[in-house]
């Protein structure tokens, strides 16, 4: 996904070419293992995390999308839900909330991190920048689109919780999760190289994952993914996506952790440009160790399978299915081209196991073509939406669906008749929720049958993906509100 229609205004001009992670964010993300300690050398990495929390993009490092302790958001309660408040931030809201700590985080445009209590009064905010960039005439100003993740360090003897957040500015931030006092900030790219964290990062053993892309593609650079000393925030590792000299490959999804194998994954986008090698981790889902981000696969889409355009900007998504009478470990992630696709883990190398045509492909998914909407899997089925596309003869603007992750065939389908799907898929036991255009929907995630919608208006314009957390729904819009949702 190139990023250079991205501008604040209209809404469909920020998300040509990224929201990445929403998507843009992107999410991007906390390992979310209640209770989990892991040993390190210096300190020790814990998640700020109570059961029924959201504590990261996507709900966990696998990316699941889904709180499967919640219980409170059901199929029965869902077609009830009403506002119990919101409040007004400074600026657009294009991050998913995260809940720890007896708190909610959310960044937004006007380069603020900010975080109220449960009952939507400001307990601080915290100004990380923002970045202007000028890309054919237009001027585009961005803040803090990455989502956060909060997690404990024990470092030097004190249990600390940090929250972890892309800043406006280039730099990846570490803040003290109480206070929003800066901890420490690093640059991950040169002064005025165009360098932006759409992505969400991601914490694991220690240390804190996150990539770069560029603001609209004016001018593109050389996309990386970093690991970073979760305590002090000095560079471990990157992996430069391109070769050296060339430019392209930018990271708009969060990057996955694969807890199994020590691995992460990611996708890239914009095919390299002024470059004399073969760039092959263009386009790609790419593979890496998670100790040193030492490469181990990837793969390419075709060139008989691109579209203009054809970036990957959503997050992969981790999940299993009993093929042949063996438990196989995927990985999956939906193009612009419009296809989801799922890969065997241990060798993403050999191709697609499956695919699944989601929408029509394209280079504008906020047009309705493509995907760049993150899929959730709840133990059982996997959910993918995303733009324009047929649905029993009917002529649908988006879609939600329920795929089997055996085939990829679908389980039910959502017709969409307003507008597409941009955020990723948020799901907790039996109701999924997305954002379609304005409007925030939730369906019944065994049939797909509407539970309840709240139609966005001048006020209450949604975007981005919601997130659910001990029976509250939290999502921002497009005027600077949060809300939350409850029954």
């Amino acid at each position: 996904m190139g990023k250079k229609d991205l501008l604040p205004d209209p809404p469909s001009q920020f998300f040509s070419n990224k929201w990445r992670g929403i998507a843009l964010s992107a999410l991007a993300l906390a390992i979310i293992a209640v209770g989990l300690i892991f040993a390190l050398p210096r300190h020790q990495t814990t998640y700020a995390a109570s059961p029924g929390d959201w504590p990261g993009y996507m709900f966990d490092p696998g990316h699941s999308g889904f709180n499967g302790v919640e219980t409170i958001i059901n199929p029965t309660s869902a077609p009830h839900l009403q506002v119990h408040w919101a409040f007004q931030g400074g600026g657009r809201i294009f991050s998913q909330p995260v809940v720890a700590n007896g708190m909610v985080y959310w960044g937004s445009s006007d380069g603020y991190e900010r975080a109220t209590d449960l009952n939507g009064g400001l307990l601080w905010q915290q100004n990380l920048g923002q970045t202007t960039s000028i890309c054919r005439t237009k001027t585009t100003t961005l803040g803090v689109i990455s989502t956060a993740t909060v997690a404990s360090l024990l470092i030097n003897g004190t249990l600390t919780s940090v929250l972890f957040v892309g800043g406006g500015d280039d730099h990846l931030y570490a803040l003290d999760a109480s206070t929003g006092v800066i901890l420490w900030s690093t640059a991950l790219g040169a002064p005025s190289s165009n360098t932006f964290i759409w992505a969400s990062p991601v914490v694991y053993n220690n240390s804190v994952y996150i990539g770069t892309a560029s603001i609209g593609d004016c001018p593109l650079i050389p996309g990386q993914l970093f690991r970073l000393d979760a305590a002090i925030g000095t560079v471990q590792n990157t992996f430069n996506v391109v070769p050296a000299g060339c430019k392209g490959g930018g990271i708009w999804g969060s990057p996955t952790i694969d807890q199994s194998d020590n691995s992460i994954y990611f996708t890239t986008g914009n095919p390299t440009n002024r470059c004399a090698t073969i760039a092959g981790n263009a386009l790609a889902l790419i593979k890496l160790t998670a100790t040193d981000l030492s490469f181990i696969s990837s793969w390419q889409v075709p060139t008989t399978e691109l579209v203009k355009d054809s970036d990957f900007g959503s997050t992969p998504t981790l999940f299993q299915a009993t093929i042949g009478g063996t438990l196989y470990q995927l990985v999956g992630a939906v193009n612009k081209n419009g296809t989801f696709y799922a890969f065997d883990r241990t060798n993403i190398g050999n191709g697609p196991v499956w695919r699944a045509q989601i929408a029509v492909g394209g280079e504008c998914p906020e047009c309705g073509q493509g995907s760049i909407s993150s899929a959730a899997w709840d133990g059982t089925s996997l959910y993918v939406a995303g733009g324009n596309t047929t649905i029993n003869g009917a002529s649908c603007r988006g879609s939600l669906r329920a795929l089997n992750p055996v085939d990829g065939s679908f389980l039910w389908q959502h017709c969409l008749v307003h507008k597409t799907v941009l955020g990723a898929v948020t799901v907790v036991p039996g109701v999924a929720a997305i954002i379609e255009g304005p409007n925030l929907v939730l369906v019944d995630a065994t049939s797909g049958a509407t539970l309840f919608t709240h139609p966005g208006s001048t006020t209450a314009r949604f975007y981005g993906s919601p997130s659910i957390s001990n029976g509250v729904l939290y999502v921002g819009d497009r005027n600077g509100h949060l809300y939350a949702f409850g029954t």
